[in-house]
């Protein structure tokens, strides 16, 4: 580094306050925020999320993917979701606990209570602001969730009912591979995406036991599998992209169609918001 730079920046006025918020959104880049997972290993606690949701921000959605720890007040989330320009929630092992929506205790094999309590409080505080929101997977059940829906322990119950879990003897690549199909519903955000592809029918993957039961008043369907499973889900009066799925879009996030839609579709709805940001700060 010159010395012209280094005094360059010794001189350079610091950023304070509103001027902090404007050189954000000067930044065509949105900024998305994601859920993480509280694990333990050796003792140790530990906050993460897997790399392929954080490749799939960055490389089809083109926003800049950063982590939101467990543990924040909602306080903290909300200073989060001002900045953010997107949330993202994630799949996880675990089942959000049935304490949050009165199911039975059967449900409880594997928990993260931590994450319970940062989705639920992030989805509420990212809605009310008008902040772009997916929700993958778990993130689906947490959304049902958090407007008052309720969950069952195992989707593949039941007559006429199809397999909703990964074969775990196969390749990481076979386990997330399309394995049934489902038939887009109404005009939520989902629905639109398959219809772009000039079908109402596609196939996608299921790798997860817990699933909608009751569907929360202010969800609507966007599809269904064709054994009856709520696949996919739109927030009703959302002012923006607020949307869920069953399945992993994230996996093949650069090669399947539907899921290539969904992403790119997502990061549109964040890439506004930044908007939004400007032209409110400029007024």
């Amino acid at each position: 580094m010159n010395t012209s730079t280094i005094s360059l920046l010794i001189s350079a006025k610091p950023l304070m306050g509103p001027d902090i918020v404007a050189a954000m959104a000067e930044d065509s880049r949105a900024i998305v925020g994601v859920v993480c997972d509280r694990q333990t290993v050796d003792g140790v606690d530990y906050d993460v999320a897997r790399a392929r949701y954080l490749e799939a921000l960055r490389l089809t959605a083109g926003v800049v993917p950063v982590l939101i720890p467990g543990g924040l007040t909602d306080k903290d989330l909300r200073t989060c979701l001002l900045a953010f320009n997107g949330l993202l929630l994630t799949g996880a092992v675990s089942n959000v606990s049935p304490s949050r929506y009165g199911g039975p205790k059967a449900c409880t094999s594997t928990l993260d209570l931590d994450r319970d309590r940062t989705s639920i409080a992030a989805i509420e505080i990212a809605l009310s602001l008008g902040v772009p929101l997916l929700g993958i997977c778990r993130g689906l059940q947490e959304l049902n969730v958090a407007l008052g829906g309720t969950l069952s322990s195992n989707i593949s119950e039941g007559e006429g009912r199809g397999v909703h879990v990964e074969d775990l003897s196969l390749p990481r690549d076979l386990q997330y591979a399309p394995s049934h199909a489902i038939v887009a519903e109404g005009n939520g955000h989902i629905a639109e995406c398959i219809r772009r592809l000039k079908t109402n029918f596609v196939s996608v993957n299921t790798l997860h036991q817990q699933g909608i039961a009751r569907l929360a008043d202010s969800l609507a369907v966007d599809a269904l599998c064709v054994d009856g499973v709520i696949e996919a889900v739109s927030v009703k009066e959302a002012t923006t992209f607020a949307a869920a799925v069953q399945w992993h879009p994230e996996w093949f996030h650069d090669e399947d169609p539907l899921s290539g839609e969904i992403f790119r579709a997502f990061g549109e709805a964040c890439d506004f918001h930044v908007k939004e940001q400007r032209y409110s700060h400029e007024k």
